[in-house]
């Protein structure tokens, strides 16, 4: 059982009698419910702020439509009557009360390779080189293909999906968009040349630099001055 708040207080045996009237949580629906204050062993608030719980001496929690402090003076305050109205939290906020789910404190679920993000990137998986999520646009170069020096300057001009950090992936993690190729879509694996084939980043010598066939996944040097594809990550 969960640790007691600290504004608990005890009960007077001289008001065992008293009955203590809440509306009680049946899943989204709250009913009317009255019981006895021997049957009450504390109040224990949630998180949220918006609901409450009482706990019976059987240990048995049930979610109520009040406030923590709304609760704790209808338990607690000398001028309780039975009669008195039940405020339900929808009287307050506008909407049903709801006991909190039971994953409300979980972490958001991680993206799955070629899910779409809210800003319209597509994520691609973990970069080898920097051991954090890459994203993808959503297509390659609107130009189809280029150089190897006009990728690079392309990339780093590239405003797409309301963002200015993209860049051509390195030799690894252009392998990375390979093996994801299906998931994240777009690209062109006819195996033809040059659209077929996709940039690196990752330059060999003044002359060469990594390219990738995405019909089959080779991997081969390639002239700079020779045309390929280009799919931009960040």
């Amino acid at each position: 059982m969960n640790q007691q708040s600290s504004i608990v207080k005890g009960f007077s045996s001289g008001h065992g009698d008293r009955l203590i009237r809440v509306m009680v949580a049946d899943g989204n629906v709250f009913s009317p419910a009255t019981f006895s204050q021997a049957e009450v062993e504390f109040v224990m608030g949630h998180s949220d702020e918006k609901s409450s719980a009482i706990v019976l001496r059987s240990g048995v929690k049930i979610p109520v439509a009040l406030s923590y402090e709304e609760l704790e003076q209808k338990l607690y305050s000398p001028s309780f009557r039975t009669d008195d109205s039940v405020l339900d939290l929808r009287a307050v906020t506008g909407e049903a009360a709801k006991p909190k789910a039971a994953n409300a404190n979980e972490a958001p679920a991680e993206p799955k390779v070629g899910d779409k993000m809210p800003d319209g990137t597509i994520y691609a998986g973990i970069s080898p080189d920097t051991s954090k999520p890459m994203y993808a646009t959503s297509g390659d170069a609107s130009s189809l293909t280029m150089k190897f020096n006009e990728a690079q300057k392309y990339a780093a001009q590239l405003e797409a999906h309301g963002l200015k950090d993209w860049r051509v992936p390195t030799k690894a993690e252009l392998n990375v968009l390979f093996n994801n190729r299906a998931a994240i879509g777009g690209f062109d694996v006819t195996g033809s040349y040059p659209a077929g084939w996709y940039w690196s980043a990752s330059s060999d010598d003044t002359w060469n630099a990594w390219d990738q066939r995405f019909s089959d996944g080779n991997q081969a040097y390639n002239f700079k001055v020779n045309l390929s594809a280009v799919r931009c990550v960040r």
